[in-house]
Formats: C-alpha cells, structure tokens, sequence
C-alpha cells in the first residue's frame, strides 16, 4: 500500500526524507518489526512526523503490533482531521474495540453508517459487533446490508471468527 502523499509545499530535500521514511518503516512494518519501524519514524522532525502520511503509518504500525492503547490517540485525531474519509472511522473504531470497549466502537459505527450509509464495511463490522453481543437479529440485519452493497462480504464473513453463530444463515445467502 502506499502511503505517501506528498505536497509541494514541502521542500524538495523534506518530500525526499519523508518518502525515504516512510519507505523504510513501511517494510520494517511489512517484516514485523515494529519497534525498528516505529523508530523510524522516530527519526522525522515534528514538522513531518505530524503530518497525515506518518500518522497513518504510525496507526498502521500499531495495529499491526496490536498496541491498541498507542493506536487510538492517532486514530483519534486522523477520524477527527480526516472528517470525509470513512476509512479513519473504521480504523477508530477497530481500535477502540480492542484498546477500550466494543460499545464503544459501534456507537463510532452507527454514527459513521449514517454519514457514509454505502460503505459495506461499516456495516459488516456493525454486523460482527451486533454478533459479538449476542444481538443476532440485528447482526443479520446489519449484514444483509453489507452483502448488498458488497458480496464480497459473504466470503469474508464465511470465515470471520466474530461471525461463528451466524455461519449457516451466511452459507444460506451463498445459496439464495
């Protein structure tokens, strides 16, 4: 994936550090090697290390690492930056399922579904929260619309570990 979105506000010797950066901690995330690729980005001066790319890489390098408690103040800030992309929502909401509470990460969820009502995803992942709390009724109800929007979700939730106790009703719409 690349991450670097570069401007020309920057100068020619800082767009050039900050692609080689991002290069290099980027494969370290690639290799496991989280420390190395945190560290890395470590290296940047604040006027490039808060910029929108490295927060990204640092959220991607986090997640990977399962360092949810790291993640979730740059999650935080790249949903609260970033208001148009439904990316940074999922993303918080990911981590603030692991680093606080799966409440929480769907009450994210359902106000995201409301500003961004054909995105799959959101609601795949309100169907896994749905799931997950037992709410099957309403877990189906939210996945019948992520499969519409994107059947590719049906494959997905084939083997998704949150989906278990819906299993056969997701086979059964492989079938309809």
């Amino acid at each position: 994936m690349e991450w670097v979105y570069i401007d020309c506000m920057l100068s020619s010797r800082d767009q050039l550090q900050l692609k080689k950066t991002l290069s290099y901690a980027n494969g370290y995330r690639e290799l496991g090697m989280f420390d190395d690729a945190l560290q890395e980005l470590s290296s940047l001066e604040d006027s490039l290390s808060q910029r929108n790319e490295c927060l990204q890489m640092y959220l991607a390098i986090c997640m990977e690492a399962k360092r949810w408690k790291d993640a979730l103040p740059v999650a935080n800030r790249l949903a609260s930056v970033e208001t148009s992309d439904p990316g940074n929502l999922i993303n918080l909401a990911y981590v603030t399922r692991r680093a606080k509470s799966l409440e929480g990460a769907r009450v994210i969820l359902e106000n995201a579904a409301k500003r961004f009502p054909n995105e799959a995803i959101i609601h795949y992942n309100l169907g896994c929260y749905a799931c997950s709390a037992e709410e099957l009724d309403t877990a189906t109800s939210y996945l019948a619309k992520a499969f519409e929007l994107d059947p590719h979700y049906i494959e997905v939730g084939m083997d998704d570990e949150d989906l278990v106790p819906l299993r056969a009703w997701i086979e059964s719409t492989v079938q309809d």
